[in-house]
C-alpha cells in the first residue's frame, strides 16, 4: 500500500532530493499529496515541473489540519525544523527530516520528547552513510581489523566553489543554520560516531570568521547588482543558471530572499575556520578542523586503534587555475586527486584506496569502486530504504532522532564552547533526557 506524503520546503533540497525522485521512480509505493512553502511561486513552479496536481500552502498548519498523510518530509532552513516536526509528531505523523534535526539543543529535547510520547518516528538523512567508500569503512572497522579504537583525526575542506555558497545564503547567520558546525559538519561528525559507534562527552571547539564577511573588500549588496562583479571570483551568475533562477530569481519579490548576497557582507557571523576535541564515552578522542575558503575539496580520514592505523580519504574536486574563471560561474570543478600527480590534472579517479598500517610493521590497500549519481550515488540508496522500506540494516545506516541529536549537540557544544572559552558536556545539553 502506497505511504502518503507532504513535503515541506521545496527549494533545491527540496525537489531534487525528494519531489522530482518520488514522482518519477517511488510512485508506487509512495504518493506526495501535498506540497508546503512559504513563497506561493517556488511552490506553483515544483508542482508544475513535477506535473503533479495536488494541494499547495504557504500555512503548514493549515496544510497540517486538511491534508491526511502518513509522513512530513522537512526541508527547510534548519532553525524551523523543530516547530515542524514537533507538530507533524504530535499530529499523529512520521517524520523524515533533512539534518540537521535542529540547531537548538532545548528545541533537540523537544524532538526527543514528542517522538516519545506520541509514539511515531523521526529518521535523520544522513545520505554520506550510504556512499560505498563510507560503507568499505564501516564493514572494515566492524571486522575489528583496527581493534579497539584509541583517536580519530578529520579534516575536511570546503572549496572556493561549494564553501563560499554557504555564505551567499541563509547560512550566513548563526541564528538561521548554527553555522558550518552543524549545518555542514552534521553529516562529518554524524559519520565518526557511526564510524566508531560511540557517543561523544564532552566538546571543546574554536571557530574564526578569517576570511569571509567584515567587509573585508569592496562590494555591493549582492552579485546581480554589484559594480565590482567582472573582477570577482565569487560572482555568482543567477541569470545564466536555470534553476537558479526559476527557483530564486524569479520568486524573490515574493519573500525578498537573495540567493546572490556577497560573501563580504558585514552581517555574515558564522564561522569559516573551525576545530573541535571531542571526547568519547568509549574512550575515543576526536580532532576535527572544518576549513571553507581552500583551492579544493574532499577530506582526510585517519583512525587509530590498538592493532593500527587507518587512513582514508576522498578524491578532491579541484580547480585548476585554467578552469576557475568557468567553473566559478556554474558551481562546478573537476574531481582529481592533486596528492597523486600520477592521475593528472583531468582524469577523475573511478576507485577509492583504505590504507591500513599495522601496528607492527607493512601497509595493505583496500579498492573500492566509485558510484555515480549525486553525492556518490548515495542520495538514490538512502531514498531506496526511505521509501522501499528497511528489512535489514547489519550496518545501522538508518539514522533515528537519537543519532541525529549525537551529531547535532557536537556542534552545539562547538558553539558554546567557542563562545565560552571552555569544555561543553553532552549530557548537559540533554535535560536529562535517555535513548
Amino acid at each position: 500500500m502506497k505511504r502518503r506524503y507532504v513535503i515541506v520546503g521545496l527549494g533545491y533540497r527540496g525537489t531534487h532530493m525528494f519531489l522530482n525522485p518520488m514522482v518519477q521512480d517511488y510512485a508506487n509505493v509512495a504518493e506526495v499529496v501535498a506540497l508546503c512553502d512559504v513563497n506561493h511561486k517556488r511552490l506553483e513552479l515544483a508542482r508544475d515541473l513535477a506535473k503533479l496536481e495536488v494541494p499547495i500552502y504557504t500555512d503548514y498548519d493549515k496544510m497540517l489540519e486538511e491534508i491526511d498523510c502518513d509522513c512530513v518530509i522537512v526541508t527547510t532552513p534548519d532553525y524551523l525544523h523543530h516547530e515542524i516536526i514537533i507538530k507533524s509528531l504530535y499530529s499523529g505523523k512520521d517524520v523524515i527530516s533533512e539534518k540537521p534535526l535542529t540547531i537548538f539543543d532545548d528545541k533537540c529535547q523537544e524532538i526527543i520528547k514528542a517522538e516519545q510520547e506520541s509514539g511515531k518516528k523521526v529518521t535523520v538523512t544522513f545520505n554520506c552513510r550510504f556512499q560505498p567508500y563510507n560503507i568499505a569503512i564501516k564493514k572494515f572497522l566492524l571486522e575489528r581489523k583496527v581493534g579497539e579504537i584509541h583517536s580519530v583525526e578529520l579534516n575536511w575542506f570546503l572549496d572556493t566553489l561549494h564553501g563560499a555558497d554557504y555564505y551567499r545564503r541563509w547560512h550566513r547567520k548563526l541564528e538561521n543554520s548554527g553555522g558550518l558546525l552543524l549545518h555542514k559538519a552534521t553529516h562529518h561528525l554524524d559519520l565518526v560516531n557511526w564510524f566508531i559507534d560511540q557517543e561523544p562527552k564532552t566538546v571543546f571547539g574554536n571557530g574564526k570568521l578569517n576570511y569571509y564577511g567584515q567587509d573585508r573588500k569592496e562590494h555591493g549588496e549582492r552579485c546581480l547588482t554589484c559594480q565590482h562583479r567582472e573582477k570577482c571570483n565569487f560572482y555568482l551568475d543567477l541569470e545564466s543558471d536555470q534553476e537558479l533562477k526559476e527557483l530564486y530569481l524569479l520568486t524573490e519579490d515574493v519573500d525578498g530572499y537573495y540567493r546572490d548576497r556577497c560573501v563580504f557582507e558585514k552581517e555574515i557571523n558564522i564561522y569559516d575556520t573551525m576545530s573541535l576535541l571531542v571526547e568519547y564515552d568509549g574512550g575515543a578522542l576526536l580532532s576535527y578542523s572544518l576549513n571553507s575558503f581552500l583551492p579544493f575539496e574532499g577530506w582526510r580520514l585517519v583512525i587509530n586503534g590498538s592493532k593500527g592505523r587507518m587512513e582514508c580519504r576522498s578524491t578532491l574536486s579541484f580547480s585548476a587555475t585554467e578552469q576557475f574563471k568557468l567553473a566559478k560561474r556554474e558551481l562546478s570543478s573537476k574531481s582529481v586527486d592533486p596528492w597523486l600527480h600520477e592521475s593528472g590534472i583531468n582524469k577523475i579517479p573511478e576507485e577509492g584506496t583504505i590504507y591500513f598500517y599495522p601496528l607492527f610493521g607493512g601497509m595493505e590497500t583496500y579498492k573500492v569502486k566509485y558510484w555515480k549519481g549525486t553525492h556518490g550515488g548515495s542520495d538514490k540508496l538512502l531514498r531506496d530504504k526511505l521509501f522501499y522500506g528497511v528489512d535489514e540494516d547489519p550496518l545501522g545506516q538508518m539514522a533515528d532522532s537519537w543519532a541525529g541529536a549525537m551529531s547535532l549537540l557536537i556542534g552545539v557544544a562547538g558553539n558554546k564552547s567557542i563562545a565560552q572559552g571552555r569544555p561543553v558536556a553532552i549530557e548537559d545539553l540533554l535535560g536529562g533526557l535517555k535513548k
